[in-house]
């Protein structure tokens, strides 16, 4: 009986022993890796697993309110990856948990929310459940919880950026349509009316492009292109107060699915994104110009940038399931690798909260779908304010014509088909001697000789178009009889005040019955008649109407 206990013993002994050398070895391997962590760190380890969400999501949406408390809605969920999800949760801070609140009207992903000034949140465009591009716009009252239909956008946008704008307006621009396509159109939505507007386009289409409000109120939009590529450099700014657009020239890198981040100086800083992964640069709207950076630690697309109360922006994760994260310091303008979050992700979002702690959700992990929620702990240093950095780019721009600006009745165009218009037209006009138009009301043609210039309905917000070509007439002439009716093709400039919109082709059956339209954007050109002069000259009758939502 002694014995077998003395064999228990020292067989506990060594157990003792082997596993004891075991947790040695753990640890110090634990302390190696974490020695960098250990300088920024807040207590509790660099990231904390926290609360799963309610359900699996990527590919969605999510805002921090007014209140501390953090919204996320639709997405990708594994039982419909072909399609959407319209559920919504809600984290907060003191239970440290999500819970589900009423569904959204739509099932969407890919899609872009903001909360509005009245605390409100407008969820807009993304792909619905059969995976096609929605105009469907959500809201959500933060006090009742429960979401209403708002108007609809004119176009679908799906991976676009959405921001709100200094007087409380939220603009749009591009994204992709209904036929997967990316689109250059741009929307403006007014809260207090319900309605969306459709401004002068931007000058190329874009997908999974940024997005970013500057200092001055402007909007930087940078980048874009499918993950396939080719992937976009040219960038350019709105100005939402005299609604043009400027050129903001080129980045050096074209990238897409990347990050752009305003700095507390008022520089936006551009991280990552499919083109050259590693790289980072800086946009400065002082001096309309772009400068590289060092290189990140690791190469990130789809990942998340977070700009902390102190000027340092933080990047989370991104393709390739990383679960590293790094900072960058305006102090000494370089990159540092600072932990890691415990499950890898891309696809996923991640939002500052009011204790400074970053909350990490949702996205694609090595095993699929998550709906793993982590919480970054990192010392923050005094807070930074914001800077308002005042742009000097100007519109490289053709010169404006000079008009008058006088008001103008607003007609109510009516489209037939998609070529044809149908709608009040005065008698026409004639230019100028010089061949200029003054500013005419809407939908009063206009006949212009080569070169002719028409501005309708108003400076600030119509559209000015040039004649500069026929391009061919088919047409038969009077008094002969021809085989085929032909056609006439004219070439136009058209601008919005001074942003170009570049040329555009517009064509006249001979058997046409009512005028050819082409809408650009809230305006339309209307192609009434093309005629000759007694020297063969040609004469454009031309007008231009604005529409309006009924």
């Amino acid at each position: 009986m002694n014995k077998l206990i003395l064999a228990f013993v020292m067989l506990g002994a060594i157990l003792l022993i082997a596993c004891g050398g075991s947790d040695s070895a753990s640890s110090d391997s634990s302390d190696d890796s974490s020695s960098t962590e250990s300088s920024v760190v807040s207590g509790g380890g660099f990231a904390e697993i926290g609360r799963d969400l309610r359900a699996q999501r990527m590919r969605s949406a999510s805002v921090i309110l007014p209140d501390g408390r953090v919204l996320v809605t639709g997405g990708n969920q594994p039982a419909f990856q072909a399609g959407a999800v319209k559920t919504a949760e809600v984290w907060t801070a003191g239970a440290d948990q999500w819970e589900f609140t009423e569904d959204m009207i739509v099932e969407r992903f890919s899609h872009s929310m903001v909360v509005l000034t009245d605390g409100r949140v407008l969820s807009a465009g993304g792909r619905d459940l059969k995976n096609t591009g929605t105009n469907k716009v959500d809201l959500w009252d933060p006090k009742t919880g429960n979401w209403t239909a708002a108007g609809d956008m004119i176009e679908a946008h799906e991976s676009f950026p959405m921001v709100l704008l200094e007087d409380g307006r939220v603009i749009v621009a591009g994204g992709s349509a209904r036929d997967y396509n990316p689109t250059n159109v741009v929307e403006i939505y007014d809260p207090s009316t319900d309605v969306w507007t459709q401004v002068g386009g931007m000058s190329v289409e874009r997908i999974w492009h940024t997005g970013t409000l500057l200092s001055d109120g402007r909007v930087l939009f940078a980048g874009g292109g499918d993950p396939d590529g080719p992937y976009i450099k040219n960038a350019e700014i709105y100005d939402p107060v005299k609604d043009v657009w400027f050129s903001a020239g080129e980045m050096n890198v074209g990238r897409t699915q990347h990050t752009a981040t305003l700095l507390k100086d008022g520089r936006v800083l551009v991280v990552g994104g499919r083109g050259k992964r590693q790289t980072s640069e800086i946009y400065d709207p002082s001096t309309n110009s772009w400068s590289e950076l060092a290189d990140l630690t690791e190469p990130r697309a789809e990942h998340m940038a977070i700009s902390l109360p102190d000027g340092r922006v933080l990047v989370i994760a991104g393709t390739g399931s990383r679960p590293s994260v790094e900072v960058w310091s305006p102090s000494n303008n370089s990159w540092q690798a600072i932990g890691k979050l415990q499950i890898g992700r891309y696809r996923h979002l991640a939002e500052l909260l009011q204790d400074n702690r970053i909350l990490v959700f949702g996205g694609n992990g090595e095993d699929g779908i998550l709906a793993s929620t982590e919480i970054i702990n990192v010392e923050v240093g005094s807070k930074v304010e914001q800077v308002v950095l005042t742009g000097t780019a100007d519109p490289q721009l053709p010169t404006p014509v000079a008009i008058v600006d006088t008001p103008v009745p607003t007609a109510t165009p009516v489209i037939v088909g998609r070529d044809v218009y149908e709608g009040p037209l005065e008698e026409p006009i004639e230019a100028e001697p010089d061949g200029s138009a003054s500013l005419v009301p809407n939908g009063q043609p206009v006949r212009l000789p080569i070169g002719g210039i028409i501005a309708s309905p108003s400076l600030q917000t119509g559209l000015v178009a040039v004649f500069l070509e026929v391009i061919s007439d088919t047409r038969c002439p009077d008094g002969e009889t021809c085989g085929e009716p032909g056609e006439a093709i004219i070439l136009l400039e058209l601008r919005q005040q001074d942003a170009p919109f570049g040329t555009t082709e517009m064509t006249l059956g001979a058997d046409q019955a009512l005028p050819s339209v082409k809408k650009l954007g809230k305006f339309s050109t209307v192609f009434v008649d093309l005629e000759y002069d007694s020297d063969n000259n040609p004469i454009l009758t031309l007008a231009m109407v604005q529409w309006r939502k009924k």
